[in-house]
């Protein structure tokens, strides 16, 4: 075991160094991944649902044949190094597509399953794709790709074609494939199977959120990839009994990496989520004890366990059993699951495990959740960093923080300021390639010595501990110079009662002085109590003006939140459920402006 972290001076940057604290096997590239899994052998790596509603499965030998014999087939088709794009919701397939592509075919470019018919086409355009996999809920939006793109060579469905107008030339099924595969490697087809794999070319081309122009196309290798793999499970333990919840959507890096290639490789059994609102019941069915989800999912899972005690009339014995425990933990006596058995028993009975990322997570989950004997561990990346940078664990785990730089990765600051605080500044193996047909923006971003600037700011302990203060791009900077960051302020928002979600910002006001200012997303149930009905504008106003009266007394007089209006719409967010700041900023302005109102004015009012 190591001790975690390695701390020097170099390039005149304190620079943090992680090192794993688990034994990691080598992996070279995602090739040596699926050869790797067939030790697996006959075990159940794959559990899902089929059109009965039945609980079925694949085992890790079969997911190996599969991608074999679909990469064998798409290659006998004469693809040459194809962009081949996958378009679908979670699923067994999508890993097997994805696999098959970059193990010797292509380059897969995994697309956003919630992005609008007219992104998805312009996202084809800009990532040159000649190949489509998508399952049958895409049908129409192939038919119409179709129509309008002559260069797509191939639509392959995951699904059954049930239109005989298609074009079968075109259009295709992964079934046919497979077997058309399996047959040619029975006739000895070796050519995927012995394809060499150069790890350090681009095989995997990921657009970042925002809108198709302002996406950015990420060039990661196999290289960035595995060895991102590798860090990661130096730093958490997984366990060949461990069930994973596949959650997040599959074509976002954290997902694809960590709930995806990670288990994996870990030969964990990976189940396919029915739904958002199937969670809870997919937890207990599937016996799930890995969860890797965004913070808004784990502080719903918490909301709802508390509630549940509070239903059940034993909120006091509950907190009592809490204090016996935590006193217990201080001899090294861990009673937690035995004592809180009924509360997993709702929960997830199986439950021991939790990584969240892409977002900030309230410190009240991650304590709560651990006094119960559930570990939640923060983590932090990005899809330029394949993802992982850093992340809590079994030795460290520090709710506010996102812990150590993971094994082999190196984290410095940027120009830090009198407070410590400066650019994360993040190099390793697991950094991309570059930004796709973008060399300018790729130099703006990754420096001659290999470091990428990340565009966050943080400020990095004495221990190695990092620290998110916020986003460089998001920073109110006050009229006194001083610095605010609209992340802090929306933790503080979203506890209020009746505060659904928030957004911050720094408005400038026709003197000229930058005020910190917030959008409140109103939730209705939580506002309607006993008596029914929705309260009027003055009451909400009355009520949220208090709350944060209350907050502004913990923070300087600079610092305080100056103006604040209502709203029942949802903020503007990215598909993982990070908010696109220009466009909520613009929206606000554009609501003041049709009112005519400056904010003072605007103040407490419904928009």
């Amino acid at each position: 075991m190591g001790k975690g972290i390695e701390i020097y001076i170099s390039e005149g940057k304190r620079i943090v160094k992680g090192i794993g604290h688990y034994e990691t096997s080598a992996l070279r590239d995602l090739k040596e991944l699926t050869n790797h899994v067939r030790k697996y052998g006959d075990d159940i790596g794959f559990r899902f649902k089929d059109k009965s509603g039945k609980i079925t499965g694949k085992t890790y030998k079969e997911f190996a044949d599969d991608i074999n014999c679909l990469g064998t087939a798409l290659i006998s088709m004469g693809l040459k190094d194809p962009h081949i794009a996958i378009l679908s919701e979670n699923r067994y397939t999508w890993g097997v597509c994805y696999l098959s592509i970059v193990n010797g075919v292509g380059v897969a470019v995994p697309m956003d399953k919630y992005l609008p018919a007219i992104e998805v086409v312009n996202l084809i355009e800009r990532g040159k794709v000649d190949v489509i996999f998508y399952s049958s809920s895409y049908q129409n939006v192939m038919d119409d790709v179709a129509k309008i793109n002559d260069k797509i060579k191939y639509f392959i469905c995951m699904d059954e074609i049930k239109d005989d107008q298609l074009d079968r030339e075109r259009f295709k099924t992964l079934k046919e494939l497979i077997d058309l595969g399996k047959n040619l490697i029975d006739r000895g087809d070796r050519a995927f199977i012995d394809a060499p794999i150069d790890n350090k070319k681009m095989s995997i081309l990921l657009f970042t959120s925002g809108t198709t122009s302002m996406a950015k196309g990420v060039m990661l290798s196999h290289h960035n990839i595995a060895s991102n793999i590798v860090s990661v499970s130096s730093v958490i333990k997984l366990y060949r009994d461990d069930v994973h919840l596949s959650l997040l959507p599959l074509h976002h890096t954290f997902e694809n990496t960590v709930g995806f290639l990670l288990m994996v490789y870990s030969g964990i059994c990976i189940a396919y989520c029915d739904g958002i609102k199937y969670i809870a019941q997919n937890l207990k069915e599937y016996n799930v004890s890995v969860l890797v989800a965004v913070p808004a999912i784990f502080e719903v899972l918490y909301r709802k366990t508390m509630e549940g005690v509070k239903k059940s009339g034993k909120e006091k014995s509950f907190n009592r059993v809490i204090k016996i425990s935590e006193f217990l933990r201080k001899f090294g006596i861990d009673l937690r699951r035995t004592l809180f058995k009924k509360v997993f028993n709702q929960l997830g009975p199986c439950l021991r495990l939790a990584v969240s990322g892409a977002a900030p997570i309230d410190k009240e989950v991650i304590t709560g959740f651990d006094k119960i004997g559930f570990k939640l561990l923060q983590g932090y990346g990005l899809t330029e960093t394949s993802p992982v940078v850093a992340a809590n664990n079994d030795f460290i785990n520090i709710p506010g923080s996102i812990g150590r730089p993971l094994g082999g990765i190196e984290v410095a600051l940027d120009s830090e300021d009198e407070n410590g605080m400066g650019e994360i500044m993040v190099r390793g193996e697991n950094v991309m390639m570059g930004y796709y047909e973008n060399p300018q923006e790729t130099k703006e971003v990754i420096n001659a010595d290999r470091w990428l600037k990340t565009g966050d700011l943080g400020t990095i302990d004495n221990d190695g501990v990092i620290r998110i203060t916020g986003r460089a791009k998001s920073m109110i900077v006050l009229t006194n110079g001083k610095k605010a960051f609209p992340e802090e302020y929306e933790a503080l928002l979203n506890n209020i009662h009746g505060v659904k979600d928030s957004f911050v910002w720094g408005n400038k006001a026709p003197d000229g002085d930058i005020q910190v200012c917030a959008e409140l997303v109103i939730d209705r149930e939580k506002v309607i109590g006993e008596k029914g009905a929705l309260p009027g504008e003055s009451e909400l106003a009355s009520m949220f003006d208090k709350a944060i009266r209350n907050i502004n007394k913990t923070l300087p007089q600079y610092k305080i939140i100056r103006y604040f209006v209502m709203t029942y719409d949802d903020i503007i967010k990215t598909t993982t459920l990070k908010i696109k700041r220009p466009s909520e900023f613009e929206k606000i302005r554009a609501a003041l402006e049709k009112k005519g109102l400056e904010m003072r004015k605007a103040s407490g009012k419904i928009f």
